[in-house]
């Protein structure tokens, strides 16, 4: 990850950071994970999420979401789990297909307005939605 994209991650996190929902860049492998988000789905109270900060950010759209690989919610939320997992954090992490600015209910990307501090809005919808 170059600098650039570097310094405007850190920027979204931190808008989110002062809304509350705490969130962490981590590198190599590039990726942003949101802590203690909300879920009204029963299953747990809270959860972690980890986002793939993807090449050619933030031109390219940020897609897809990661649960803990033993989280309850794999089943629940909408999209199905996938054979992909990462580990981020001392975690093993599963990806979820879930693609909310591609024909998943949210406005087309656009990099000027989307990021990482609107994303979560997104995964915070997505955790209160059953399949």
């Amino acid at each position: 990850m170059n600098n650039e994209v570097r310094d405007r991650v850190k920027r979204e996190i931190e808008a989110i950071s002062h809304n509350g929902n705490p969130a962490k860049l981590y590198e190599n492998p590039d990726a942003v994970i949101y802590y203690g988000l909300p879920s009204s789905l029963g299953i747990v109270d809270a959860t972690d999420v980890l986002v793939i900060v993807p090449p050619g950010y933030p031109g390219a759209t940020l897609d897809h979401a990661y649960l803990p690989s033993n989280s309850g919610l794999l089943n629940v939320v909408r999209g199905q789990p996938e054979g992909t997992f990462i580990d981020v954090d001392g975690r093993r992490w599963q990806r979820v297909s879930y693609h909310p600015h591609n024909g998943g209910g949210a406005p087309p990307w656009d990099p000027t307005k989307h990021g990482f501090h609107t994303y979560v809005d997104e995964v915070l919808s997505w955790l209160s939605v059953r399949r």
